[in-house]
């Protein structure tokens, strides 16, 4: 089992039985048992129902950052990218049951804490496309930029919208520090995309024109 050390946490509100999705029973974990683990797809959520996990992200400098505990009626593994980032391990013998997307989108109306741990958990993939990008990319401004639009784009249709669009100000200086380059080497990277074809600008943001390749060049980054 992860040999970490627990630091004191409040446990918060729990979703009210009334409001809970209703779970169908998966699977039963020893403790220390994973029950999904980075660089897993994501297939499936889960609603603890007795017992405990940690969820936490391993670096890799091997640092250990936990994220959360989750506790009977929490709902985990939820995200936006195709695979997991983080992991979730038994801390007990635990019982977990599915949850439908269903469900899920139902719940999220009722459940203020639900909602907000999904807002945090988009922050923490953002965080994470970004470090992927800059430290894979280093040296490669066109193809770091190449691999950011490519997540941006299928973290939207992950979550319903156009992946074609990227409605954020691209050439904005708060997108150059994500990815650790100046504006000018952002704008330049800009117009290098825009005079291969692969993305143009519109009224609503930035259209990608030619996605296969994008994502071509971003696997060069």
């Amino acid at each position: 089992m992860l040999a970490v050390s627990q630091p004191e946490v409040s446990t918060p509100p729990r979703t009210k039985p009334a409001e809970r999705a209703h779970g169908t029973p998966e699977r039963t974990l020893s403790g220390g048992e994973v029950l999904f683990q980075a660089g897993d797809t994501r297939a499936k959520l889960y609603r603890v129902e007795r017992g405990a996990l940690c969820h936490y992200r391993r670096w890799d400098d091997g640092r250990c950052e936990i994220i959360e505990f989750a506790f009977p009626g929490d709902i985990i593994g939820f995200g936006h990218l195709e695979t997991h980032i983080s992991t979730a391990q038994a801390m007990v013998e635990t019982v977990v049951s599915t949850v439908t997307a269903y469900d899920f989108e139902q719940l999220l109306c009722t459940d203020d804490h639900l909602a907000a741990r999904l807002s945090t958990t988009a922050d923490r993939e953002f965080d994470f496309l970004r470090e992927r990008a800059v430290e894979s990319g280093k040296g490669k401004p066109v193809e770091r930029l190449a691999s950011f639009l490519t997540a941006l784009s299928h973290m939207s249709a992950n979550d319903g919208r156009d992946p074609m669009i990227v409605t954020d100000e691209v050439s904005s200086g708060l997108v150059a520090e994500h990815l650790d380059m100046s504006i000018e080497a952002l704008g330049r990277a800009l117009r290098e995309l825009e005079s291969r074809g692969m993305v143009s600008p519109t009224a609503g943001g930035l259209r990608i024109s030619n996605m296969n390749g994008l994502e071509k060049l971003a696997r060069v980054a």
